[in-house]
């Protein structure tokens, strides 16, 4: 995530933090330069999953509901 931080604009940091850990967090860093900026938004970001738009992908069916997942099951054999 560094490089990608590193190589991207003050706004768009700052977007990421917003949608990563809040308005409250992308407010506190931003006044700091874009080095200082795009690692502590890397240090806030650590852990919560976010990803830049682009490696995104849709988000697996958490569950398949009960005859769904038989039908299923049934087409795949």
């Amino acid at each position: 995530m560094q490089s990608y931080l590193g190589r991207v604009t003050k706004a768009h940091i700052l977007n990421a933090v917003r949608e990563g850990v809040g308005d409250e967090a992308a407010e506190r860093i931003a006044g700091l330069k874009k080095a200082e900026m795009a690692q502590a938004a890397e240090q806030l970001l650590a852990g919560t999953g976010w990803l830049p738009p682009v490696l995104r992908t849709a988000r697996p069916a958490s569950r398949v509901a009960g005859s769904d997942a038989e039908a299923l099951a049934q087409a795949a054999e």
